[in-house]
């Protein structure tokens, strides 16, 4: 397995981590929360010899999704997100875009996942660990 981190930019002004993992025998790739500066992504997938499976969002807010679109579009890729947090994609008081300026994001998940499924890639597989925020029985953003 090879896993990079990098920093991606972003309108609050400190970096976004994105993580980018490949199975090493199959190529298979999974990029974690792309926030933005997405040919810097792609780049670094293509470096890696990688093929885009999934692209994995750890939550709805707008500064981690930002780039998802732009890259499903360069490179493919499975939207996945934890079903709990998926109602916000297209939620701007929810992902908070409209304090980045770029208006509303529309997005849809190709897979909602739960607490304890698991993600292949290749030959590796990841147990999804879900840590939510408190939720009183509806989701409410953090402000």
């Amino acid at each position: 397995m090879k896993l990079k981190e990098l920093k991606i930019d972003t309108w609050i002004g400190d970096p976004t981590n994105c993580y980018i993992v490949v199975d090493e025998n199959s190529k298979e790739t999974m990029v974690i929360d792309p926030a933005g500066e997405v040919d810097k992504i792609t780049q670094l997938v293509d470096i890696m010899k990688g093929k885009l499976k999934y692209i994995y969002l750890t939550h709805c807010h707008s500064d981690h999704i930002l780039g998802v679109t732009d890259l499903k579009n360069k490179c493919g890729g499975k939207i996945l997100i934890h079903r709990e947090d998926s109602e916000g994609l297209n939620h701007p008081e929810i992902n908070l875009s409209p304090y980045i300026g770029v208006g509303e994001i529309e997005l849809e998940a190709d897979s909602r996942i739960d607490d304890g499924d698991l993600i292949h890639l290749g030959d590796l597989a990841f147990k999804v660990l879900h840590t939510p925020r408190s939720y009183k029985g509806k989701y409410e953003p953090l402000l």
